[in-house]
């Protein structure tokens, strides 16, 4: 509380002003974080660009506020749980439309023919969150290497993959899943 109190520039009493609890101040944190999340996302995916651009801009969108605005994103990512069912439940409904635009950008690219077809996109939009969320559990890397690097390295593993050319493994049998 002290610390919030002192980022805001106030005393710690005066919070309860603004807010009846803790958990109050940390839904306010979490509803913040998640929907600056959502309405760039948003944003990306009505954007008149090619697939890939947005699949870019996505990433590091996604990136951004976990390097530079940690404290929200923290709070929502491992902090979240803490708070009562009733206040959680809308946050967790933003996060899932959050996965929902994602699914929407991948069934965009597999529509037009420049996403692989055969991908399960539930199982990628996880794994490209699970990985772009994990740097919020990195030290100092991210913010050592930059924004711009972390980026391009994710977005280039995801849009080209690890390897320069097929390297003959065996392909598993992959099923569509329409929906989240």
């Amino acid at each position: 509380m002290r610390e919030i109190a002192e980022r805001c520039g106030v005393q710690p009493a005066a919070l309860y002003y603004y807010f009846p609890s803790k958990a109050g101040i940390l839904e306010a944190i979490c509803y913040f974080a998640i929907t600056q999340f959502v309405e760039h996302l948003a944003a990306i995916q009505a954007a008149p660009i090619p697939v890939e651009e947005k699949v870019r801009q996505a990433v590091r969108a996604h990136l951004e506020p976990l390097l530079e605005n940690r404290f929200y994103v923290h709070a929502f990512l491992f902090q979240r749980s803490e708070l009562p069912a009733a206040m959680r439940r809308p946050l967790d409904r933003l996060a899932r439309n959050y996965e929902d635009l994602w699914h929407a950008l991948l069934v965009e690219g597999q529509t037009l023919g420049v996403i692989a077809s055969d991908i399960d996109r539930k199982i990628t939009v996880l794994a490209v969150l699970g990985m772009c969320n994990a740097v919020a559990r990195w030290s100092s890397v991210a913010a050592d290497v930059g924004l711009d690097a972390v980026a391009a390295t994710f977005t280039r593993m995801i849009v080209s993959g690890l390897f320069t050319a097929s390297p003959g493994l065996a392909k598993p049998e992959l099923k569509l899943v329409s929906k989240l």
